[in-house]
């Protein structure tokens, strides 16, 4: 995978049509905009595929929940398949509660590899 842009603590990696956005420890209203842009610049290089990889999350706020719904609205609209992989068990419950999981894909780190990175 090639690394193609880094900006602050959101790390976004390549490979192909796939593009996987790592989120920080914390994704909160505070660090929106900074992933919106990332959002912004990835949709203009026209991916198929769009994985979250929330492996160092550990905490996210409402507006944060509500961005990435926003971001799974946008893939839709952009026919990209978007996923969202690695969450930790807190957060997996977190995704329970609000339902996020029935409106977006959530799914394992290893499948996410295996079906878009192998």
């Amino acid at each position: 995978m090639d690394r193609f842009r880094y900006i602050s603590e959101v790390e976004i990696n390549h490979k192909g049509k796939v593009v996987i956005i790592t989120l920080p420890k914390y994704f909160y209203i505070g660090n929106i905009i900074e992933v919106e842009q990332s959002w912004e610049n990835i949709l203009k290089k026209e991916p198929s595929v769009i994985g979250f990889n929330c492996e160092k999350l550990e905490f996210i706020d409402s507006s944060a929940i509500g961005t990435l719904v926003k971001f799974f609205n946008s893939s839709v609209k952009n026919n990209i398949e978007m996923y969202v992989f690695g969450l930790k068990t807190e957060l997996i419950k977190i995704f329970d509660t609000t339902k996020i999981n029935r409106v977006m894909s959530v799914i394992n780190k290893s499948e996410f590899e295996e079906r878009f990175l192998n």
